[in-house]
């Protein structure tokens, strides 16, 4: 196995800071409310990095299939992680909120993974989807914010209302962004159909078989 570039170390350290993040979520359930700060803190780094990562990476040439296979996953696993954080810490009190964006957010996700296998099978490349990036970004700071609701008092009702509206936009630009890739991407379902060569072929095949049965009979 090869060396791990820069940019591939960043996206695998962001992959190992995810159970930190969940053993510090438990510990603020456990031991504290305030450890919130730290869970809250690293999340937002670790989200961070995954900027850090592209940049560094198309800036200095240094895109690797590799990094192109981790980066979405360590992408989708911090994300996931956040919404399941916040749904079972009660971080909106809104009720359904959490739950309903929940959902959507984890099944765009399972929808898309599931087209990008379909487009591996058939050799189909995808076409980019720029909207993909706003959405994770809206979605990693949205849950950053909710993250500090712990900390109570005014500033937590603060946080909770400015991350259950980030939370809203980065629900509305999940679904928006999901659409608009499979739309953009709508000719992976297009059935394959045998070109006009092809069918010369076949038709040319079923007159000589025709010519071999009635020599036949």
């Amino acid at each position: 196995m090869s060396k791990l570039n820069l940019p591939t170390k960043i996206t695998v350290t962001r992959i190992f800071a995810i159970p930190l993040i969940v053993v510090l979520y438990v510990l603020q359930c456990e031991v504290h409310n305030l450890i919130c700060i730290a869970t809250a803190l690293l999340y937002i780094i670790t989200s961070a990095t995954d900027f850090v990562d592209g940049h560094i990476a198309r800036k200095y040439n240094l895109v690797t299939d590799l990094g192109k296979f981790l980066d979405p996953i360590a992408d989708k696993v911090v994300v996931l992680t956040g919404v399941f954080i916040i749904a079972d810490g009660g971080m909106i009190t809104v009720p359904y909120v959490a739950m309903i964006c929940g959902v959507i957010i984890v099944a765009r996700e399972l929808i898309i993974g599931l087209l990008r296998q379909i487009a591996a099978i058939k050799n189909f490349v995808l076409a980019a989807d720029g909207l993909g990036k706003a959405k994770t970004a809206t979605t990693m700071t949205a849950i950053g914010t909710l993250l500090f609701v712990p900390c109570g008092g005014t500033f937590g009702a603060v946080v909770m209302w400015l991350g259950m509206a980030e939370l809203i936009v980065a629900t509305v630009l999940t679904v928006w962004s999901g659409v608009h890739y499979v739309v953009a991407n709508k000719a992976l379902f297009a059935e394959n159909k045998p070109s006009s060569q092809d069918r010369a072929d076949e038709v040319s095949l079923d007159d000589n078989e025709s010519s071999a049965d009635k020599e036949e009979k």
